[in-house]
């Protein structure tokens, strides 16, 4: 029963054995939340990592327009290649 705890409370839980990395991501998204960070806030930084990836230059208009409801919009990739923005390092991201 939810009597005693918030209804905007719920911790995220990791059933698989093999999640560990997931778990520890989780635990550090939370942090970030509990330390006053909002998830539109995450998604704005997000967004702006993204063009920065395509060395989109910083005062390119893209970077003026609203952060995309959707982030994983294939769109995007393909607005960002259209105007000759390509990925600029297919590795890992930090």
């Amino acid at each position: 029963m939810l009597k005693n705890k918030s209804a905007s409370y719920f911790p995220a839980a990791v059933d698989d054995a093999n999640a560990g990395p997931l778990a520890k991501l989780q635990a550090q998204l939370d942090a970030i939340q509990d330390s006053g960070m909002t998830a539109l806030t995450i998604r704005d930084i997000l967004f702006h990592k993204m063009l920065d990836m395509h060395a989109v230059p910083k005062e390119h208009f893209l970077r003026d327009q609203a952060t995309p409801d959707r982030l994983d919009d294939p769109a995007i990739i393909e607005q960002l290649n259209e105007l000759g923005f390509y990925r600029t390092s297919p590795g890992q991201v930090h």
